[in-house]
């Protein structure tokens, strides 16, 4: 027979060690009872909450925290979900002070004989204690001080209290604090819809949060479930029956949410960007509800657009998609769109057509930011034909960025800077500064009408040569099309987007008088008062400039961008509203000469293709020397829009990429879509100072059987309408208005 006193005699000896241990322990804490960290402020304790951000529409479009929780009381937490936490993490809870000495003793027996850490002893309350005032670090003096800290938490407040505390700051992995974050992350609920297999997951997570994630290890992680459920039928929580049932059931996990969709990530930064400058680490973790101007359709369509555009216009430069058949092998030197179908280091791959492609990526190029899918451009620098394989250099892409206002308001409705926010998080609607090159034509049209000039005015088209100060070399601008159009109105220099007319144009008003006019529309881009203004010779971002054309859809009166409409703290307190601000930046009747020179753009010059559109629609197209940029500026009754297009080194796009053809396209796919669910808009009316006249449409002047040309119907500020008729002076000779 086998004598049981050895294992009695080393019982004996941990339990005198253990009470020798707290005895010291106890003594020991009052050595350090002077740094006992001050608990009042839990009486008022508020965790760091998520901010959340919503459309105008209140459906939520991005969560800004740093620690994901959604703080719930303990009332709203079912019974199932706090047996889970008490059978695995403390089934005494209700029972002891604060520090459980019984388990402090079978805890330090099983790891004296396991002679390793196997088993911990805190108790609900100690690791709240720890999670709130302590480190993690495992010291003597660390593990007294947060058993004084429980003891003295348990005075203070309810046994429920400290549940609710617990069960709300806890890491639960994945990025969730506490168990609303926990059960919307990994289940999709609320912790009130959460089955009995869910809250044991979760319940099963504190001891170590990663290596138990059921994301990143099911196996390990259906152990510890079975652990919680065990251990809950164990002190009585369920019946064997709802033990096995649960068991056997399957575990289904919603897919890991994406804090912000792709096509909102520019909108979401430029809230955060301003508003982290106004509300610092609050923004993070003080629960606000941001509610902002984004008309989430809009903005989808929008990104979806831009994207389409863009693969568009690389197309046009000779990037062609592999899955495009063609009728010939590829050979070196054809550029391609690939979607990337593998990533390894340094490189990604793809497949199409039976060949096996790599592209090794330039040491510029973060491959964290590319995912599955991504497109990227190459050329071919490498085949073999037998193989059937394929090497591509990287290419850089052509980009763009889309602003949308509400023209009345100045609301700002949706907003894209690039195609891929998360490899390009440079918002170039709102960083970028492009040169809008004949998209700026408009501004000085303006500026000559409020000076009292008429769209009839006849400018020369002809040669303009001029010594630029501080320049060697003459000046020597020309059309878009090399060619000269003589003499021609105002209206038909905008239609045509005429260089030459316009520049002679400047030269009369002077420079500085439109810089002046273009301050009063929100333009605050350095503008140097020289001639190439007409050419838009200077820079400045898609929002601003899409921003200077609101007077122009909105009867001259210049509405103040905004994109918050109202925050609120947790308490739904208000902290900020914001309503429209606005004043007259235009006369009526000069806004109206505008809008109506802009149509004529649309049904008569460069932007034809918006005739498509099924209303009215107004704008004018840019495009910069050797096709570095491409604009489209427009508007409709209830919706001003802007694009740009152009490559991030300033190079240009080639295949002669004008506004347009490259920018048009993409403005017309978005208004398709914004005009086929708005309601129709009330038109914009006419001033009572405007007089519409019926004009020769070459002259300028009031029509006549000498001159049987085309007429049309022109916009003047009553009183300086036409009185002279057409007339032929001598053969092949007509008057021309002025």
């Amino acid at each position: 027979m086998i004598s049981r006193k050895p294992k009695r005699g080393r019982l004996f000896f941990a339990l005198a060690f253990a009470a020798a241990a707290l005895g010291g322990g106890a003594g020991a804490g009052f050595s350090v009872l002077y740094d006992f960290p001050e608990l009042e402020y839990l009486r008022n304790y508020r965790p760091s909450t998520i901010t959340r951000i919503y459309a105008r529409d209140g459906r939520l479009i991005a969560e800004l925290y740093q620690e994901r929780r959604t703080p719930i009381p303990l009332s709203r937490i079912p019974a199932r979900v706090r047996q889970a936490f008490l059978a695995i993490e403390d089934a005494r809870f209700y029972k002891h002070p604060g520090v459980s000495t019984r388990d402090i003793v079978r805890a330090f027996v099983r790891n004296l004989r396991a002679r390793r850490l196997v088993q911990g002893g805190s108790t609900i309350t100690q690791q709240l204690a720890k999670v709130l005032f302590l480190t993690p670090e495992r010291t003597l003096k660390r593990k007294i001080r947060e058993a004084l800290l429980a003891l003295e938490i348990e005075r203070r407040f309810t046994k429920d209290e400290i549940l609710e505390f617990y069960l709300n700051q806890i890491y639960l992995g994945s990025g969730a604090y506490g168990v609303e974050a926990a059960a919307r992350g990994y289940f999709g609920k609320t912790t009130g819809q959460l089955t009995l297999v869910e809250a044991a997951t979760i319940a099963g997570l504190p001891k170590a949060p990663s290596r138990f994630n059921p994301r990143t290890h099911p196996q390990r992680a259906r152990t510890r479930r079975l652990l919680v459920l065990r251990r809950m039928r164990e002190v009585g929580f369920i019946t064997p029956g709802q033990e096995a049932a649960a068991a056997e059931e399957p575990l289904r996990l919603v897919p890991r949410a994406v804090n912000v969709p792709p096509e909102l990530g520019y909108f979401v930064e430029r809230i955060r960007r301003r508003l982290g400058r106004r509300y610092g680490a609050a923004l993070y973790r003080s629960g606000l509800s941001i509610h902002t101007t984004l008309d989430i359709d809009l903005q989808k369509s929008v990104h979806n657009a831009l994207l389409k555009g863009i693969e568009e216009i690389n197309r046009r430069r000779g990037f062609l998609p592999l899955g495009r058949k063609r009728r010939r092998r590829p050979r070196l030197g054809d550029r391609y769109q690939l979607r990337i179908a593998d990533l390894k280091p340094g490189t990604v791959h793809g497949a199409v057509g039976g060949y096996e492609i790599s592209l090794d990526l330039p040491g510029r190029i973060d491959q964290r930011l590319l995912r599955e899918g991504d497109l990227i451009l190459g050329r071919v620098i490498q085949i073999d034909h037998a193989g059937k394989t394929m090497r591509l250099d990287w290419q850089d892409t052509v980009q763009g960025a889309a602003v949308a206002f509400n023209p009345r308001t100045g609301a700002l409705l949706a907003l894209t800077g690039g195609t891929n926010y998360r490899r390009f998080q440079y918002n170039r609607a709102t960083q970028a500064k492009r040169s809008p090159g004949s998209a700026f034509k408009p501004v000085i049209m303006a500026t000559a009408l409020s000076m009292g000039y008429t769209p009839a005015l006849i400018l020369m088209d002809s040669p303009f040569v001029r010594r630029m100060p501080g320049t060697p070399k003459d000046w020597k601008p020309r059309n878009y099309t090399n060619k000269f159009y003589g003499p021609v109105t105002m209206r038909r220099a905008l239609v045509k987007s005429l260089n030459l007319a316009t520049i002679k144009l400047l030269d009369q008003i002077k420079p500085a008088s439109v810089v002046v006019f273009a301050r009063r529309l929100g333009i605050r881009s350095p503008l140097q008062p020289y001639l190439s203004l007409a050419l838009g010779a200077f820079e400045i971002s898609p929002f601003d400039f899409t921003a200077a054309y609101i007077p122009f859809a909105a009867d001259g009166i210049q509405a103040r961008p905004y994109a918050t409409v109202k925050i609120t703290d947790r308490a739904q307190r208000v902290l900020e509203i914001n309503v429209t601000q606005n004043h007259r930046a235009v006369p009526p009747e000069v806004a109206f000469q505008v809008r109506s020179l802009l149509r004529g753009v649309v049904t008569s010059g460069t932007a034809r293709r918006a005739l498509k559109l099924p209303g009215f629609a107004a704008g004018k197209t840019g495009t910069t020397n050797e096709y570095r940029d491409a604009w489209f500026i427009g508007f409709t009754d209830d919706l001003i829009l802007g694009v740009w297009v152009g490559r991030d080194d300033n190079k240009q796009m080639g295949y002669r990429a004008a506004g347009g053809t490259a920018a048009l396209p993409i403005w017309v796919n978005i208004m398709k879509t914004w005009m086929a669910r708005r309601s129709a808009p009330l038109p914009s009316a006419k001033p009572s100072g405007v007089a519409l006249v019926r004009i020769d449409e070459r002259t300028g002047l009031l029509p006549s059987p000498e001159c049987p040309g085309k007429t049309l119907t022109e916009a003047f500020v009553r009183g300086t309408e036409p009185t002279e008729r057409c007339r032929k002076r001598r053969a092949g000779e007509e008057v021309f208005g002025g």
